[in-house]
């Protein structure tokens, strides 16, 4: 029970986050998740970002850029097929790898300078990239998010939350067509919903008191230290 309560925490925590700076739901929650419960991993995060998402792609309709969604979307399918693959496959303790090389390749993403032109094959490269990453480890949107980097912020919030949607029932049909979700992660993802919505609600509420840089770093040394924690114990366990 005190393992789910902190649990509810953290996806509050991250949802927050998420709300407040765009990103922080699965680069926090994930690695830490998996150290504790593995079991509820990538689903759980899944079904949670679908359903923030949707939210954030409805408030932001009018300024998604359909031609990259509509692209990046036909590229996650195979990206998410090898990634379905890599969680079948893989014992706890190589997902946990995987998941801590996901948020390390995340969060040095986000702090890259560089920004690649939004052009067709860069779009489908994020696009299985974003397949791959957001199927077997729920984070999947550091490789759109780096082809929109030189978007305005309407622009890209509509954009991801698009590509997010779409992507998220794409790696979910995907995942529970493999056999890989289970009713508990169905039953949990659920049950923190109300949780995640929360923490949708005081970010909006919070947006305008909240240093975003400072934030932003935060959120990035916690994500890199639990992406190193749970790498170490993978390897150690």
């Amino acid at each position: 029970m005190t393992v789910y309560i902190a649990l509810g925490v953290l996806i509050f925590v991250g949802t927050l986050c998420q709300g407040t700076i765009g990103f922080g739901l699965g680069t926090i929650a994930t690695p830490i998740i998996a150290m504790v419960a593995p079991e509820l991993v990538p689903a759980v995060i899944l079904v949670l970002a679908l359903c923030i998402a949707s939210v954030t792609a409805w408030q932001h309709r009018a300024a998604i850029a359909w031609r990259i969604v509509a692209l990046s979307s036909a590229a996650r399918v195979p990206g998410s097929l090898l990634g379905a693959w890599a969680v079948a496959a893989l014992s706890h303790r190589g997902l946990g790898i995987v998941i801590g090389c996901a948020v390390l390749l995340a969060m040095t993403l986000s702090g890259l300078g560089w920004t690649p032109k939004h052009n067709t094959p860069n779009t489908l490269a994020a696009g299985v990239a974003s397949g791959f990453l957001g199927t077997s480890t729920s984070i999947g949107g550091p490789p759109m998010a780096l082809i929109l980097k030189d978007f305005d912020p309407a622009r890209v919030r509509g954009t991801l939350s698009g590509t997010f949607v779409i992507g998220c029932i794409i790696s979910l049909v995907t995942l529970g067509t493999a056999g890989q979700i289970s009713q508990l992660q169905l039953t949990t993802a659920l049950a923190y919903l109300p949780v995640a919505f929360a923490g949708l609600f005081v970010a909006r509420r919070l947006n305008r008191f909240i240093d975003t840089v400072m934030l932003n770093r935060i959120v990035l040394v916690v994500a890199v230290t639990a992406a190193i924690a749970l790498i170490a114990q993978s390897i150690i366990a």
